[in-house]
């Protein structure tokens, strides 16, 4: 652990150091608008996959969300520009479309050198789920105040009540100026419990120093490759509220550095919740957390090294010793509770294997727990990849996501920051997709989890889920999700074996 901590500051540095000399004029997008980002989970993210997986994109994504909409504009246009060139189904050319049509601002600034736009409105959508599945909670091991619900992780913090439940979604973003940019995502709720709800899900300013993005607010975020959860951050958690800077993509390295590749640099700093001593355990208030990444990016690899840390709080006093400790990989288990590993994704022909190995805290240098994921995407299983499938499986340690000071665990308001299977669990996913034509896509989903046993509980937990979308027109689309939900053993519950039903019906306008 000593090494991979050491490994993550230096490349850190050089990685910083090296932008820093670097000629803007090298970075075409420091000659654009500022840019904001694509809010993680959108659409859009699943459509640039399946083209990168389709060879429609040959440069590499990489396993940091969010992505900058002016990158993700670019890879458009490169889908745009290779469709050109070569056969392509109806799905395809309208993936590209509805690409062109969200990224509509910043292609014309690439294309056109336009001005900075100003703030739009790009998306407004309904949301009804009908969910009975409120009461089958499961509280996790070790970590106090939080459990598991199905259908509603990996959804930025935001659980379903027992019944009927309506949101109401819009997404907006544009410039003040050519070096200023806002994002504000706000939702306007009523869930099963019968309570109203008005939220900013996100909400942040963007700006720039030569090539490093400065990004201050709230925004979700997702480090590794996985497609059933992340074992460091996830967005499983409401986002933070945070301080971010990140470097554009850096040109490979001449020299010895070349082994290095295209690379990118991102750093944040946030505080934690601030209710972590309300649940009956030893725990520390407001602590911070701290998080560097460098993501190494090859013509058929990427590699991310990452390293996030909960820091300090309230009667825990963090100080510059403590900080260069933490910088340096020097035990200290009172003070800091760390997540370092590695993650990545290569393309074969017809198939992508990605995978992610982390651990949790240390000992002697070496990490305490580790948790895994490996998986394979095979994006063409016919000729003209109307069909995709995906399987990957999970495993984490019998402490991972707790820990001796931090009693509550590596949560944020309740919710699993990372995956949320939890510690002491392993996870089985598959999901296959079909696309009819331009307007119609189909998938079935099924996952089984193993969540830790305490007290005499033993749940397995069976999800099974089918999801459809139809392109209405060139503006609006809805979709379905209808999923069961099957919790075996719960012998803490008057039902043993329990079946939860959830369907989903959203309704969506872009502009």
């Amino acid at each position: 652990m000593k090494k991979t901590l050491a490994l993550v500051v230096t490349l850190t540095l050089l990685n910083g150091f090296t932008a820093a000399e670097a000629k803007t004029t090298n970075y075409p997008n420091t000659k654009l608008p500022m840019s904001t980002n694509m809010p993680v989970g959108s659409i859009y993210y699943d459509y640039l996959e399946k083209l990168d997986g389709l060879g429609f994109i040959n440069s590499m994504l990489y396993g940091n969300k969010p992505y900058a909409r002016v990158d993700m504009a670019r890879w458009t246009m490169e889908a745009r520009a290779k469709s050109k060139t070569k056969s392509t189904s109806p799905f395809i050319a309208n993936m590209i479309s509805e690409l062109e049509q969200a990224l509509a601002p910043e292609i014309a600034s690439i294309e056109n050198n336009t001005k900075a736009g100003q703030l739009k409105l790009h998306s407004i959508s309904v949301e009804a789920v009908h969910s009975n599945s409120a009461e089958d909670n499961y509280g996790y091991k070790g970590l106090a105040g939080s459990a598991w619900q199905p259908f509603s992780t990996n959804n930025n913090g935001h659980h379903y009540g027992d019944g009927l439940n309506m949101d109401v979604y819009a997404y907006l973003s544009g410039n003040l100026s050519n070096e200023v940019a806002v994002s504000l995502s706000p939702r306007l709720g009523y869930d099963g419990d019968k309570h109203f709800k008005a939220a900013l899900d996100e909400g942040y300013v963007a700006s720039r120093i030569g090539i490093y993005k400065i990004e201050v607010g709230k925004q979700a975020m997702e480090w590794g490759q996985g497609a059933s959860g992340k074992l460091a951050l996830s967005n499983n958690a409401r986002p933070f509220t945070m301080a971010k800077i990140s470097s554009e993509e850096m040109p490979a390295y001449r020299g010895i550095l070349s082994v290095l590749g295209k690379t990118r640099w991102t750093g944040f700093l946030a505080k934690g919740a601030g209710n972590r001593t309300d649940y009956g355990v030893p725990d520390y208030d407001d602590p911070y957390m701290v998080g560097v990444r460098s993501d190494f990016i090859y013509p058929n690899l990427t590699v991310g090294v990452a390293r996030v840390g909960m820091l300090g709080g309230k009667r825990n006093s963090f100080n510059l010793s403590n900080a260069w400790n933490w910088a340096t990989g020097k035990n200290d288990e009172e003070k800091w509770d760390n997540i370092t590993g590695v993650d990545f994704r290569y393309r074969f022909p017809g198939m992508q294997v990605y995978g992610e190995f982390y651990g949790e805290s240390q000992k002697y240098f070496l990490p305490k727990q580790t948790g895994y994921r490996g998986g394979l995407y095979f994006p063409r299983l016919t000729e003209d990849g109307t069909w995709d499938l995906t399987i990957e499986g999970a495993r984490t340690g019998n402490t991972w996501y707790t820990h001796d000071t931090y009693q509550t665990g590596w949560n944020y308001h309740n919710d699993i920051m990372g995956d949320a299977m939890g510690p002491d669990a392993h996870k089985y996913y598959a999901g296959i997709k079909h696309y009819f034509n331009a307007k119609d896509t189909v998938g079935l989903h099924g996952l089984y989890q193993k969540l830790a046993s305490w007290s005499g509980v033993e749940p397995g937990v069976k999800e099974t889920w089918l999801s459809y979308r139809h392109k209405l027109n060139g503006s609006d689309s809805w979709s379905a999700m209808i999923g069961l939900a099957r919790l075996e053993d719960l012998n803490y519950t008057a039902n043993r074996n329990n079946t939860d039903k959830f369907i989903k019906l959203t309704w969506e306008r872009s502009y």
